[in-house]
């Protein structure tokens, strides 16, 4: 029993249909990509804790050992040494604050730019999907069709052994049947290309897909893209990075405060001196300071003049990108009008060359037409059958694009 068990658990692993809503959950949690724009914000976040760091007190310590030769009274040959020193950076002129702003702006960036591409990966998700989908009902119409063939095929062969049909007529069914066939091989590989290319994307394996559609739009309110909101988070930490640079015209003000300890060996004496009393072995100094830039040849306004312009440049693609999305967004919306008239024109399409074929298929069976009129019927029944499933899926990813367009996550959509 538990080896029959065991041989069929994995049959009915490999056999789990997933639909596409978790398909898209699984990238967002399994795919390699969105894990490092994940990681990328972690980083991000490290960088705004260390700018908060610099506000802190320093303190450093350190020791040394010297030897000299020759020695005299204030040159003893060995020296000893450790200190520690607290520093404070007073006034900066304000370039902690702006460097920290500057990087939090990174960090909201980090945050758009993830959420920008999970909504990439899903959109190429659904492509993929419905693509996945049309090449389905592509190849089950070409299967249809080469049932069919190899039927008539099999009757005209009759025929023909009665003297009541030629070989012409069978080598043309056996061309068509074999060009079929080709076809069914080529739409297979793509088939197994773009299985792949899901099962990369969504971490999952795509045997089995469930049937899903997304909901019809309805008041659907425009929102700007992350894409964009990430460029003007850049373009903001790129203005506060150009007050960073600003702030050395500033005064900087520091006070510090160094404890040195000291051993000394090897002194030098001479009559009543002796090297013991003239060298500290301990001093604590504190020290304030202050300094400003008067000069620089313009140094620090051109760099930060250069970051301005980079700003600038991100300001003027904001703007092209915000008009393109508003473009894309209104020919999607004229693109699910155009399908749904396409849907309504395959429908129709369809129901004739069903009509059409089930007409001729009967008159080609008692010999009223030859075999081009029919293999025409039949050719034209399977096109029209993989048209109509193509604009179908065509209509459903055109919505997920619509929804994308939109500034919406397509994912919510999904019913």
């Amino acid at each position: 029993m538990r080896i029959v068990l065991g041989l069929l658990l994995p049959l009915c692993i490999f056999a789990q249909s997933y639909g596409l809503r978790t398909l898209v959950e699984n990238a967002n949690k399994e795919n390699g990509l969105i894990t490092a724009k994940e990681i990328r914000i972690k980083a991000k976040q490290e960088e705004v804790e260390a700018a908060k760091s610099a506000y802190w007190p320093t303190i450093d310590v350190g020791a040394s050992h010297s030897y000299v030769s020759p020695t005299n009274i204030v040159n003893p040959g060995q020296t000893s040494s450790a200190f520690a020193t607290v520093n404070l950076e007073i006034y900066d002129g304000g370039r902690k604050s702006a460097l920290l702003d500057a990087k939090r702006y990174e960090h909201e960036a980090a945050l758009f730019e993830k959420r920008a591409f999970e909504k990439s990966i899903t959109l190429e998700i659904v492509r993929h999907y419905y693509g996945l989908q049309k090449l389905r009902a592509t190849l089950q119409a070409l299967k249809e069709r080469s049932i069919e063939l190899q039927a008539q095929i099999k009757r005209i062969k009759k025929f023909k052994s009665a003297g009541l049909s030629t070989q012409e007529e069978v080598d043309k069914l056996q061309a068509e049947y074999d060009s079929n066939n080709y076809t069914m091989a080529n739409t297979k590989l793509e088939l197994l290309r773009s299985e792949r290319n899901l099962e990369l994307l969504s971490g999952l394996p795509v045997t089995g897909l469930k049937k899903n559609t997304f909901k019809e739009p309805e008041n659907v309110e425009f929102e700007i893209f992350e894409n964009i909101k990430m460029l003007q988070a850049n373009a903001n930490a790129v203005g506060e990075n150009s007050q960073a640079i600003n702030a050395g015209y500033g005064p900087q003000i520091n006070i510090s405060d160094t404890y040195n300890r000291s051993r000394f060996d090897d002194t030098v004496s001479m009559g009543d001196l002796s090297g013991d009393g003239l060298l500290l072995d301990h001093q604590n100094k504190v020290m304030i300071s202050v300094n400003m830039r008067l000069f620089d040849k313009g140094k620090i306004a051109k760099e930060s003049e250069a970051v301005k312009y980079q700003k600038m440049a991100l300001l003027s693609e904001i703007d092209y990108a915000k008009n393109e999305q508003m473009m894309n967004y209104n020919l999607s919306q004229k693109s699910l009008e155009t399908i749904r008239t396409r849907l309504k024109s395959a429908q129709s399409a369809l129901r004739a060359a069903n009509s059409t074929y089930a007409v001729l298929k009967n008159k080609f069976e008692v010999g009223l037409i030859d075999n081009i009129a029919f293999l025409d019927a039949l050719t034209e029944k399977t096109v029209a059958q993989s048209r109509y499933k193509e604009t179908l899926y065509d209509y459903e990813i055109g919505k997920s694009i619509y929804y994308y367009y939109a500034g919406k996550d397509p994912k919510e959509f999904i019913r």
